[in-house]
């Protein structure tokens, strides 16, 4: 989707807006009506009292309640200092990146009905690579879909079909833009799904005393064979929670998820496009707990049947998977967050290192047998009532590979970057 075609999407809300006499681009607290203000624009966006930003909005329109925009930025650069090894020539053991930037639009129609659209316009989407005395930096994505999907809204319970991120995995489940480190762990990064065609239902989790949801994904998106992806090989995901006030924090929920591959690991014609879990079974059992400005994350995963890979002209099938993250954070102003993980993983060929970075020093990009890292960080919110609307966050994290086929990255990598999400 081009720049012009999502303007002219804004373009139209506005129309809309008119026609119906109703709020374009209204403030942030929906007092103010009318013609459209580019001061309006920004008190929703950036202003005082930032909220969503709405094109149009109209609770008394039985048709369009609500149109509105939404943009993520994630601008970030990286270090990697490995231990006892020389980075690539030309690679300065550093890069720089659009990690995500991502527009979009959703609109409330028919009171129930959400609509919603988001194009990814910029991010990392491969590892950097040393080839003929060169290094070549990252590529980055370009004007692909990333969600186009219908949500509707019955008592107790929501149902989706189209493209979404699956909500699966502890880190993974909370959208990107609240993430408290720069990078999810690597146990949990090699697993994860991408963004996936499927139906799906859930409910409202902050509400229930038990929580579930489920999802049936297709875990190919092959352009040639169709515009919304292919069913040859799919994936199915559970998950189930309950809260667990008191079980270690005042507040808490317990969730376990359970997701299963149909497609077959040692399968590979659909290798470039496959957005399908990492793994034919993944079972995690994690904890969310809150008391006052403390938080506390813990998560156990355990995975069998990895995707193969290639190692030296030779197939490799790696062993069960098994890790483990924990992720304490505490608050020390309101604008001032401090956040530690531990994460260990380990299995015979079964560890894969996290892919942004590691591919920066000679040695990394490996699988390894066991991989274990400490991290801690800073983040400095702008907004402290909405962190996610501008944030400055910063990471140092020190990981340790042993075994495996060939040595992984055990060093030093730092990260600094700016984020901003309405």
């Amino acid at each position: 989707m081009s720049l012009s075609s999502f303007f002219y999407a804004a373009c139209l809300g506005c129309a809309v807006g008119s026609a119906y006499g109703a709020e374009g681009f209204s403030s942030w607290n929906g007092t103010e009506s009318g013609a459209a203000s580019l001061s309006a624009l920004w008190a929703q966006s950036y202003g005082g009292h930032p909220g969503n930003v709405h094109l149009y909005r109209n609770a008394g329109n039985p048709w369009i309640q609500e149109f509105n925009v939404s943009l993520r930025a994630q601008y970030q650069a990286a270090a990697v200092a490995p231990n006892g090894s020389e980075t690539y020539p030309g690679s300065h053991g550093r890069t720089e990146e659009w990690r995500r930037l991502r527009l979009g639009w959703n609109a409330r129609v028919f009171r129930d009905l959400k609509v919603a659209n988001i194009w990814n316009m910029g991010g990392v989407d491969s590892l950097g690579y040393y080839k003929g005395g060169r290094w070549n930096d990252h590529k980055m994505t370009r004007g692909n879909l990333y969600e186009a999907n219908l949500e509707y809204s019955l008592p107790g319970a929501v149902v989706g079909a189209g493209k979404v991120l699956p909500v699966i995995l502890a880190e993974n489940r909370i959208s990107s833009s609240k993430y408290k480190l720069p990078e999810i762990s690597a146990v949990e990064n090699m697993l994860v799904s991408d963004s996936s065609f499927g139906v799906w239902s859930y409910n409202d989790e902050k509400k229930e005393p038990l929580g579930y949801y489920a999802g049936l994904w297709s875990n190919t998106d092959e352009r040639s064979r169709g515009t919304w992806g292919t069913w040859e090989s799919v994936n199915m995901s559970l998950g189930l929670s309950a809260r667990a006030d008191g079980m270690l924090l005042k507040e808490g929920r317990l969730y376990c998820d359970w997701i299963y591959n149909w497609g077959d690991m040692k399968d590979r014609p659909y290798d470039g496009n496959y957005t399908g879990t990492g793994a034919r079974n993944v079972l995690a059992v994690y904890y969310y707990g809150k008391q006052g400005a403390f938080e506390l994350m813990v998560q156990a995963v355990w995975a069998s049947r990895l995707k193969e890979y290639s190692s030296g002209g030779t197939t490799v099938a790696p062993a069960d998977l098994v890790g483990l993250t924990v992720m304490p954070s505490f608050n020390l102003t309101g604008r001032v967050q401090a956040v530690a993980r531990y994460q260990l993983a380990f299995g015979p060929d079964a560890v894969k290192l996290n892919k942004h970075y590691a591919s920066v020093a000679e040695r990394g990009g490996n699988r390894v047998d066991c991989y274990q890292a400490v991290a801690a960080g800073l983040n400095f919110f702008v907004y402290k009532d909405d962190p996610a609307r501008l944030k400055i966050m910063t990471m140092a994290e020190y990981g340790h590979s042993s075994g495996g086929r060939s040595p992984g990255l055990t060093g030093w990598t730092f990260i600094c970057g700016a984020y901003t999400n309405f």
